[in-house]
């Protein structure tokens, strides 16, 4: 027999995940006890890990019931199956001969767990769903936690939107949300229509630099699991600038950075640059460079992929091949030759978050600088890239990498000769924004199980390994590495086992970044399927013997009967007491 017991399925039902887990125990152990002495039961659980993959006894069966803990884990009914299957027929090939095969579920069965099962038919094994009716489909979660800013400093406003999510059928008024970011407290109401999702902001100022972590939560009766959201982030202190001059280098870079005492800068020129002077820096601006040196092109690649920021605005007599391998390398597409066709700008992408918040609204006649020439470009297949200033002939004037990596370019130079670009009010709300979006930043909170990585732009120092630590639990992640940055991940079956939502340290040695998990928002969802429906299901996908079972209130366990295998040794008995009773029979009757 075949036991699964579903332990994310007290998602949607009564109350509490622990009512609904003892109801599932009690409906196992009585089935459990029905089976015969002989029967051997693969008991698992969404978990499916090595240690639920073996035959137990009905002994052994009974006493693991009580070991089974709720966990927000989704399977496809489909996989479960597959698994199940896949099991039992090497146990039967290599260890016990297995005959009847029992496949009963213990689940509320929830549609999204039902999606593309692709099962292969199966006319020989029984399938026992044992259906748990929520008495009320209805569930509130946190569904997300974003900044409308990338940017974060101290002394200025932070807006926190939060999503907030009903799976239910009813609307719901003035759902309760709290919020904790340090000693930051905020309680606000939302009302949410039926299966819909509404937003809130919360609006507090940075007060300190440092480490922040944060939690929102919200007031729901049915499901706890999902009602909080943990997020966390750095807030610096300053940005560090290096910029690197040409011969014929424009001064404006350097006083538009000095305006802020936040940003601490050093200006180079080019036949200064060396390794060592880009190791501490946040940015890295390049003013008006001819020709790139293959050494600095290599230093340069190693700092973007390390997390860095390039900022690359072009000389006006540049040599566009030294400059090809460096683009290239960062997705951007290549300068080529100088034009003046065409060159004036005409648009700005308001769309793109680079622009968010530097406008008060969408302006069509903000006047424009006027660019006399401009460098055109060429962008391969590989190429990933945003623009964000385009010129009257459709070419892009200013970029940004559109992946991983964080690049700007200007496809012009800042000299006079090619235009007026400096003296424009762009000119220094676009530097500054570069500088902002320049902070190293880290994803506020990561999804258990998910492939998302996390980059650690700490070097790692000493033999031992990475944690992930908080008070309660102990867990060394999986480490990749691109260029010469680390990520962690929180991938795969051990992060699923072994991690809970929480906000977390990350620790080589010493704490050396927060990081926040949550929970998969999937197992939310309130829709169940009924009794008809999963019927037709199980039977449209070749599964022959299918009898579907409901657990409602007031609906006994004991009501439900579960087929036992054929057991021809009851057979055997009564045909050898028949033969026994023949032969006595003719021998007295013979004589």
């Amino acid at each position: 027999m075949s036991l699964y017991i579903d332990n994310s399925f007290s998602m949607t039902a009564k109350g509490t995940e622990g009512e609904l887990l003892s109801e599932a125990r009690e409906t196992a152990r009585k089935l459990i006890d029905k089976a015969s002495l002989n029967t051997l039961f693969l008991l698992h659980t969404n978990v499916m890990n090595g240690l639920e993959q073996r035959m137990v006894t009905k002994v052994e069966a009974l006493e693991r019931l009580d070991k089974i803990e709720a966990v927000p884990l989704t399977r496809n009914l489909g996989d479960i199956i597959t698994w199940e299957r896949t099991f039992i027929k090497n146990e039967s090939e290599t260890k016990h001969k297995i005959g009847s095969v029992q496949h009963i579920f213990l689940s509320d069965f929830q549609k999204k767990d039902l999606d593309k099962l692709s099962l292969t038919k199966d006319e020989e094994s029984y399938y026992y769903p044992i259906l748990f009716q929520p008495q009320k489909q209805e569930n509130l979660s946190v569904d997300s936690v974003w900044f409308s800013s990338p940017v974060r400093k101290i002394g200025e406003n932070n807006e926190l939107n939060i999503r907030i999510r009903n799976h239910g059928q009813v609307g719901v008024s003035n759902a309760e949300i709290h919020v904790e970011i340090g000693k930051v407290k905020r309680d606000v109401f939302l009302d949410l229509e039926a299966n819909s999702s509404a937003e809130t902001v919360v609006n507090y100022t940075e007060t300190a630099s440092g480490i922040k972590k944060g939690k929102v939560t919200i007031n729901d009766k049915q499901l706890f699991w999902d009602d909080d959201y943990y997020f966390s982030y750095l807030v610096d202190d300053h940005t560090s600038i290096l910029i690197v001059n040409g011969e014929r280098a424009t001064a404006p870079i350097s006083r538009v950075f000095g305006l802020e005492s936040y940003y601490t800068q050093r200006s180079i020129q080019e036949s200064e640059f060396s390794a060592d002077l880009i190791k501490n820096a946040d940015l890295v601006v390049l003013n008006g460079i001819n020709d790139l040196t293959s050494g600095m092109k290599d230093e340069l690649k190693e700092f973007c992929s390390s997390g860095g920021t390039l900022a690359i605005f072009p000389g006006s007599e540049t040599r566009v091949s030294s400059y090809s391998d460096l683009l290239s390398s960062l997705d951007l597409p290549v300068l080529t030759e100088v034009t003046s066709n065409g060159t004036s700008i005409r648009t700005l992408n308001y769309g793109d978050p680079f622009f968010e918040g530097m406008f008060e609204k969408k302006n069509e006649e903000l006047r424009m600088p006027s660019l006399l020439k401009a460098y055109r470009i060429a962008a391969s297949s590989n190429a990933d890239f945003l623009p964000l200033i385009t010129s009257a002939n459709g070419s892009p004037v200013f970029l940004r990498t559109g992946g991983a990596l964080n690049a700007f370019l200007f496809c012009s130079s800042l000299e006079s000769d090619f235009g007026n670009f400096t003296s424009n009010a762009l000119f220094p709300s676009i530097l500054l924004r570069i500088a902002e979006m320049s902070q190293r930043k880290i994803p506020i909170a990561l999804t258990i199980g998910k492939e998302a990585f996390f980059p650690l732009y700490h070097k790692l120092v000493g033999e031992s390994p990475v944690h992930i630590k908080n008070e309660k639990t102990d867990f060394i992640p999986q480490i990749a590495s691109k260029g010469s940055l680390t990520y962690i991940s929180v991938s795969g079956q051990e992060a699923l086992e072994m991690l809970r939502a929480g906000n977390y340290d990350v620790t080589d040695e010493k704490p050396v970044s927060p990081i926040s998990l949550n929970y998969d928002r999937a197992e939310s969802s309130a829709l169940t399927m009924n009794r008809s429906e999963l019927t037709e299901l199980l039977e449209a996908e070749g599964l022959a013997n299918v009898s579907v079972h409901e657990v409602t209130e007031g609906h006994s366990v004991t009501q439900i009967d579960i087929e036992k295998p054929f057991e021809y040794w009851k057979w055997f008995i009564a045909l050898s007491l028949l033969f026994l009773m023949t032969e006595l029979t003719l021998l007295k009757f013979w004589k």
